[in-house]
């Protein structure tokens, strides 16, 4: 189960070795965590756009096509008696609105045609009725006005999502770097384990030659193979360590097979970034958690985001295996 063995300082990356980039990349396509926040991040994106179609112009068709019914309805006859009669009848309507809801007081201004149609199977009567043109105006007095609040949250909430996004992604990073080389640390320890373990079996051989030619005594020959042993425990140990390594960061990563780790040379040097306060997802929620608590109102400076030009959201997406 060992990956890899560590090779000597100077050797290059092998052509199906994998480097520290390579992990990375594969950890935010292949991973659960990368997945998750991936979907995470879409989600807030159609969230978003779900917020955004609410100020625009929306066209809807509702009705009851066919509404056919019937019914043994009570007659009353004109001496008084009650006349059971079979009533067969279709009342259908169809209509079209075009609506525009009004962010400021959170009333709508509408559109609609509306089409009726009704039919007697009995009395084989067939009647039309059509209402070609209606402008309506419909304003909750009173009442909570929910599009003027989202339209001050909405753009927090999806700022928030946005950076929220880049730190999981550095943290899925961080994570990975520091699995990649626990790998090659324990690799590491297991090949100077192998090559202790070599030298005391050598020390070993030469105490028996030593000891036949009297030259050693008994208890130091024993002592020479209680140190094998001990070499030998710790080798199986370094090995166990390096599988449990290569098991974990397979786990985390996602990859279907032990990876064949790559090792620089030379051994890139890393830059530090340091994230800036106000790109923090804290940055973001910490006021929209004020505003939606009644403490303060949002300012001019307060960002107003956009959708990012380079963002393509996938409707199914597809992981690769």
């Amino acid at each position: 189960m060992l990956a890899l063995l560590m090779r000597p300082a100077g050797a290059q990356p092998t052509a199906n070795g994998l480097t520290l980039d390579g992990v990375i990349a594969l950890s935010l396509d292949q991973s659960a965590v990368g997945r998750q926040a991936y979907t995470t991040r879409e989600t807030s994106y159609w969230a978003w756009r779900g917020y955004q179609a609410n100020y625009r112009p929306q066209l809807g068709l509702a009705g009851t096509l066919p509404n056919f019914s019937r019914a043994i309805a009570p007659v009353v006859q004109p001496d008084g008696t009650t006349s059971f009669q079979s009533v067969r009848i279709n009342n259908s309507d169809l209509g079209l609105t075009l609506s525009q809801n009004i962010g400021l007081t959170g009333g709508q201004v509408f559109v609609r045609s509306v089409v009726q149609r009704f039919d007697d199977f009995n009395g084989q009567l067939r009647r039309y009725n059509n209402q070609p043109f209606a402008v309506g105006l419909t304003q909750p007095l009173g009442q909570f006005n929910g599009l003027r609040w989202a339209r001050r949250l909405e753009p927090l909430r999806y700022q928030e999502s946005q950076r929220q996004y880049v730190e999981e992604r550095e943290t899925i990073a961080q994570r990975v770097t520091e699995l990649y080389f626990d790998v090659l640390l324990e690799q590491v320890n297991a090949e100077v384990a192998r090559q202790n373990a070599e030298a005391t079996a050598e020390l070993l051989r030469i105490g028996q030659e030593r000891f036949r030619l009297g030259r050693l005594s008994q208890s130091d020959l024993l002592q020479l193979e209680l140190n094998l042993l001990d070499a030998r425990q710790a080798q199986t140990q370094a090995q166990l360590n390096a599988q449990n390594a290569t098991v974990d960061l397979q786990a985390y990563t996602g990859l279907a097979e032990a990876p064949a780790l790559a090792v620089p040379r030379p051994a890139p040097q890393p830059v530090v970034r340091r994230l800036a306060p106000w790109s923090r997802p804290g940055s973001t929620a910490a006021p929209r958690w004020l505003f939606a608590a009644g403490c303060c109102r949002p300012s001019a400076t307060w960002p107003r985001p956009a959708v990012p030009p380079d963002f393509k959201p996938r409707s199914r997406p597809t992981w690769a295996t």
